[in-house]
């Protein structure tokens, strides 16, 4: 199953029947919904534990919504109450801390970078598509590119530089 497959045909559900199992899920009035990084263990995740491909499926899609979400709030605060609502994506945080955890960190939880990799070319057009689509007044695809182009968080280690070499290129 390919990425773009997997995410919109599956990943929601999953996502849905994680949810579900979280203990520690909770809500901040206006932000969304807030998931601690411990919570992505056997217990919630048992359901996309039967594969192990779908755990890397599951973990690389939910590693990116909380990227661009990130971005979105990070960069584009006034435009972040429109975008929450139409995509819902959580934020997923160390502990209960307020703060944010990097979406490399729930990447490296499933593995290594081939896989990446193509999750990395289908989100970065999946974002692109979503930009150009999206009505924002003052949002666009080649805002949202710079901006993670020039977060020196998103770049780093071995999954950002990857990430931020494909979206270099295109």
């Amino acid at each position: 199953m390919n990425p773009k497959e997997y995410y919109y045909d599956h990943f929601r559900t999953d996502f849905a029947e994680f949810m579900a199992k979280s203990k520690m899920a909770h809500k901040h009035s206006g932000d969304g919904i807030y998931i601690l990084i411990q919570d992505l263990n056997e217990d919630t995740m048992s359901h996309v534990k039967t594969d192990p491909r779908h755990t890397v499926r599951f973990l690389y899609c939910l590693a990116f919504t909380v990227l661009i979400d990130q971005v979105m709030y990070t960069y584009f605060k006034n435009e972040y109450a429109k975008f929450q609502s139409i995509t819902l994506y959580p934020k997923i945080e160390y502990g209960i801390s307020n703060m944010n955890a990097r979406p490399w960190d729930i990447a490296q939880r499933a593995g290594g970078l081939t896989t990446f990799e193509k999750f990395a070319n289908f989100f970065i057009q999946d974002f692109r598509e979503f930009f150009e689509k999206q009505n924002f007044p003052n949002v666009n695809w080649i805002k949202v590119k710079e901006a993670m182009l020039n977060d020196n968080d998103i770049c780093f280690g071995s999954f950002g530089q990857l990430f931020c070499d494909k979206l270099k290129h295109l």
